[in-house]
């Protein structure tokens, strides 16, 4: 009899304190994608490759018309001299694979770094939002189902906005 009591004392007492429970979601991917300054980052990253990325553009045009025009060399030289063409193509071709590599790295890692960045303003932002507003729990990813009463992922972009 006791064990049901005290049970139902503490269904009474957690109930109660449940409702005082502050609970918020964030949409992390949505915040990073929404924030100005990480559309001008990635912007500006985009802009300082570009005439890297045009260079390997024409590169790879220059081997196709190298290619084209040694498949109709073959019938007319000889094979010497295709097999040094074949030779001055293969290392035209390991040259463009290997600057695509790096400038695909570089591109990855100075993303990385934005990201890294980001999520430090993010999650400071999101830690100044939730004592400011006394929240006692905010989650985010993996979540099954989150209502717009407790969504404040709009709220965390405003808060980062304004600094």
């Amino acid at each position: 009899m006791r064990v049901i009591v005290i049970c139902f004392f503490s269904l009474l007492c957690f109930s109660s304190n449940a409702a005082n429970i502050k609970i918020g979601f964030i949409d992390t991917n949505q915040v990073v994608i929404n924030l100005t300054q990480y559309k001008k980052r990635i912007d500006s990253i985009s802009r300082e490759f570009e005439p890297k990325k045009q260079e390997l553009l024409d590169l790879y045009a220059h081997i196709e018309l190298i290619r084209s025009n040694l498949d109709s060399k073959k019938e007319l030289e000889g094979s010497e001299s295709l097999e040094i063409e074949l030779s001055k193509l293969s290392k035209l071709e390991e040259s463009f694979k290997q600057e695509t590599e790096f400038l695909q790295k570089t591109m990855n890692n100075r993303k990385i770094d934005l990201l890294k960045e980001i999520e430090l303003i993010v999650n400071q932002a999101i830690n100044d939002y939730a004592i400011r507003e006394e929240y006692d729990l905010i989650l985010y990813e993996n979540v099954a189902f989150v209502s717009d009463k407790v969504n404040i992922t709009q709220e965390i972009i405003t808060e980062i906005e304004k600094h």
